[in-house]
């Protein structure tokens, strides 16, 4: 008999689970509610959360760019979270009241927005200066090569006609070089210029609850603490059986 019951262990502890079946309702619904109203009452602290995405265009620095580096321009700001992603950072905010978590975002970003235009317009203003500077090397090497050619055509002697040749060919390959650096940099300053940051959208919500989502959890959870106090007690029903026995 012993052998026989063994065999059929699972089939006892279903009986026994479906005659307590009114544990599996009870406890998961306990459990759900309690989950549920935990993760609800741990976000109702903060009931508005504000979101602002920031284009960052053409900047490219580090001290801009990097999250812990944002993070630090704004010490003073509390629950204000930074997410990096290409070329944009979205500001995430939560706080007690519409008006605080505006004001809270329009301070973070606008503040960001002035330094990104900051460095966007230094850039464009050094890559102007070095443009400038090319074009000056262009017009002068420009005259030197005029220069050479009107010597060149005078009689000259062979020496000479040879030095004045090798300084020729070594200026117009210079202006070459220079020529074309100032036209890719042209083009640069010009693509660069279509990049400049801004702020794309800004908005307050109310905070998501997660309610739902805890008391998910919470009914799976009291599935399984269902069944584990369900085994608990048939085994500390037999074992009380057996020694009375």
């Amino acid at each position: 008999m012993s052998e026989d019951k063994k065999r059929f262990v699972l089939y006892e502890y279903l009986m026994y689970f479906w005659k307590r079946k009114h544990y599996f309702l009870i406890v998961p619904i306990i459990t759900m509610l309690l989950a549920g109203g935990a993760v609800y009452f741990l976000k109702k602290d903060m009931p508005y959360t504000g979101q602002a995405v920031v284009y960052t265009g053409g900047v490219t620095s580090p001290d801009l760019t990097r999250e812990n580096n944002i993070a630090a321009r704004f010490p003073d700001e509390e629950n204000l979270e930074i997410f990096v992603s290409s070329k944009q950072v979205k500001f995430t905010k939560i706080g007690n009241t519409v008006k605080e978590v505006e004001q809270s975002l329009n301070r973070v970003t606008e503040k960001y927005e002035d330094d990104l235009i900051e460095n966007f317009e230094g850039r464009i203003k050094a890559s102007e200066v070095y443009l400038k500077s090319l074009d000056t090397r262009v017009t002068v090497l420009q005259k030197a090569i005029a220069s050479y050619n009107q010597e060149l055509e005078k009689g000259l002697a062979q020496d000479q006609y040879e030095d004045f040749t090798a300084l020729l060919i070594e200026t117009e390959k210079e202006l070459s070089e220079a020529d074309a650096t100032a036209h890719r940099m042209r083009s640069d300053i010009e693509f660069f210029k279509k990049e400049e940051p801004k702020i794309l959208s800004e908005n307050v919500t109310q905070s998501k609850t997660y309610f739902k989502e805890g008391a998910a959890i919470g009914l799976i959870l009291g599935l399984v603490l269902t069944v584990l106090l369900l085994a608990l007690m048939k085994y500390l029903s037999e074992g009380r059986r057996y020694y009375n026995d």
